[in-house]
């Protein structure tokens, strides 16, 4: 198959450099080929439902666009022969193909030819393959209904990089009512991002980034202009927003193929655009920007722990709820790709500023196991000299770092029994269950779940499992236990002031909540506190056991009410009834007439695996809270 480039471009080049790696990969630009083969087309054709693809607005700003059929099925790509793809794509408004369909229609020439370049990935969630390809787009066919035909010319094909991709099974859902909910085409320099466009982003464990590479006049012939396309994935939480500015996005950069050339399109135009899906609910998050990447001791003066970076400053954005004709499967998880390291956090994020200057040890005094795999352990902070306090609000969560204790992984590129072991730094975020209001933080509970194969939560268990006490009793460690503490983060915490709240856990979400109530009960400060939670959780006893003593503990003009919703059958459980505290049982799931009831003018908090919070979010807005009022706090 005929060879697509004549080298890798300059920017291509220079980023190489900067990440050492440049003599490795100085030939392998070869295997970008000129066409489709045959796999490809296939591919392309036969197993994708969606196609993300990169776009050039007037302004010549790289757009990363969502490509899909109306009803979201597998076929709505053609491949008549290796150089040309066919794609009948529904269009929403606010989708950045929408100009481009529009200047087509008005005069194909209006802007520059670069204008009409395209990249695509073809990537298919739930078996993580997928091959990227570049081109143009040769014409635009209007065929009704927001449908179009695009006829594009590939002349760039390659296979790319499965390794950070989390794992989805999407089916089709022909039912979206796309709605544009935010669009500025042009943020002035001293606006930020909306905060619930904000929390959508530190949710996200996907990003497909748009690039592009404009060629110079003395190079066009061996560096032709074109576009990129390709998706990052990660934890949740991997990309980070800027507190001080809300328009700044870092996005760490992972060991991959190391052709880095969407890195290397970067550095040589400046220019990014990011897009990121949320497959629970089909909302799209369009975004574009300058862009820089920073690598070594500029980064890590950024990134805590993270020596490559990308850094977009947003220049315009487009938020579009309920557009993507495709859904994750009811009733399936996500599985999270085992190479994804932890997630680092911004210098000047409250967990990665205060690491700086913290320098304190957390120590292990004891532990309580609740269950086969869920426990509390207690940690004493030692006081060391000079630091700065530690000071713990109410729902925050302190990251900690066990390298010492339990030791790196081996070094290895690969691990195809362990891929977890690859990019492990030992350091774990959890939110802390205990309350610490008044000064400075001596000692914090953690009530954890054992994650099945982690490295921290196993080696805590662990300790558990080899004391073999019955549960509820109180152990001490024999050896000790020892942990950096690299900061507290999260703004996910109560006020001082009057409290108005519906608190919605799912499971293990509960923990923020537990310092919340523990923290209320040795107030002495006036106000009024009304306070609905609604908890879905598997373990109703264990819940109950946990909310009971702090619920009799609060003042007795605290109104609380506890709403436990389980699918467990013929409990037998001793309800709290109080004037102003109680809890009530419910079998099944949260109804959509309970958030009706239950949110009226309230403040939203909201913690739960991300499905949970998808669905309580929208039900939530179904019942008419607005999304301002909402606030998530996710994990995984």
């Amino acid at each position: 198959m005929a060879v697509a480039l004549h080298g890798w471009h300059p920017g291509e080049v220079a980023i190489q450099r900067h990440l050492g790696f440049a003599d490795a990969v100085s030939d392998r630009w070869p295997i970008v080929a000129k066409s489709m083969p045959d796999q490809h087309r296939l591919f392309h054709t036969s197993n994708l439902n969606f196609i993300p693809v990169t776009v050039i607005d007037k302004h010549g700003r790289p757009w990363a666009s969502i490509m899909a059929g109306a009803g979201g099925e597998i076929g709505f790509v053609t491949s008549p022969n290796p150089e040309t793809l066919s794609i009948i794509a529904h269009l929403w408004n606010g989708d950045p193909m929408l100009e481009t369909v529009a200047s087509w229609m008005k005069d194909s020439g209006l802007y520059e030819t670069d204008n009409h370049l395209i990249a695509g990935l073809g990537i298919e969630l739930s078996t993580r393959r997928r091959n990227k390809f570049a081109g143009k787009i040769e014409n635009i066919h209007p065929l009704g209904n927001s449908d179009f035909r695009f006829e594009i010319n590939v002349n760039e094909a390659l296979g790319n990089c499965p390794k950070y991709i989390n794992v989805r099974k999407l089916v089709p859902f022909a039912h979206a009512r796309p709605k544009i909910v935010y669009q500025v085409e042009h943020l002035q320099q001293s606006q930020r991002l909306p905060q619930y466009l904000i929390d959508f982003i530190l949710n996200a464990d996907t990003v497909f980034v748009g690039s592009i590479y404009k060629s110079q006049k003395s190079t066009a012939f061996q560096f032709p202009s074109h576009a990129g396309m390709n998706a990052r994935g990660g934890l949740p939480g991997f990309l980070r927003v800027s507190p001080s500015d809300g328009r700044t996005i870092v996005l760490p950069d992972y060991s991959g193929n190391r052709f880095v050339s969407s890195l290397g399109n970067i550095e040589a135009t400046g220019l990014v655009g990011f897009t990121i899906v949320s497959f629970t609910t089909g909302d799209v998050l369009y975004l574009t920007g300058t862009a820089q990447n920073i690598v070594g001791q500029d980064a890590l003066k950024i990134m805590k722990k993270h020596a490559a970076i990308t850094v977009m400053q947003v220049s315009g954005f487009t938020f579009v709820k309920d557009a993507l004709p495709l859904r994750q499967e009811a009733g399936t998880s996500v599985e999270r790709s085992p190479y994804s390291p932890k997630v680092k956090y911004l210098v000047e994020e409250s967990v990665a500023e205060s690491g700086d200057s913290l320098d304190y040890k957390a120590v292990l005094e004891s532990a309580v196991q609740l269950s086969d795999d869920l426990a509390v352990f207690k940690f004493n902070v030692p006081p060391h000299k000079g630091s700065k306090k530690l000071e713990i609000r109410p729902g925050q969560a302190i990251a900690l770092d066990f390298m010492d204790w339990i030791g790196p992984p081996q070094y290895q590129h690969m691990s195809n029994a362990k891929p977890s072991l690859i990019n492990d730094d030992r350091i774990r975020t959890w939110t802390v269950s205990s309350a610490h209001e008044d000064g400075e933080a001596s000692w914090f509970e953690l009530t954890m779940r054992e994650l099945k194969g982690g490295a921290v939560t196993g080696a805590l268990f662990d300790i558990l499992r080899k004391a073999n006490k019955q549960y509820g009793s109180t152990i001490t460690p024999r050896k000790a236990v020892a942990a950096e503490v690299v900061g507290i983060t999260g703004d996910f915490y109560i006020g001082q002031d009057n409290i108005n709240a519906l608190w919605v856990a799912g499971g293990i979400g509960v923990t923020p909540f537990l310092s919340m109530l523990s923290a209320l009960s040795t107030r002495n400060r006036p106000g009024r506190y009304d306070i609905t939670m609604a908890l879905a959780t598997k373990e109703p006893i264990l819940m109950v056991n946990l909310l009971r003593p702090l619920l009799a503990s609060l003042p007795s003009d605290i109104r609380i009410g506890i709403d436990i919703f389980t699918h467990e059958n013929d409990l037998q459980l001793d309800i709290t009834q109080g004037k102003n505290q109680k809890i009530s049982l419910h079998h099944g799931r949260i109804p959509a007439e309970y958030w009706v009831q239950a949110a009226g003018n309230r403040d939203i908090l909201i913690c739960g695996p991300g499905g949970f919070g998808d669905s309580a979010t929208e039900g939530l807005q179904a019942a008419g809270v607005p999304l301002e009022k909402i606030q998530r706090e996710g994990f995984y």
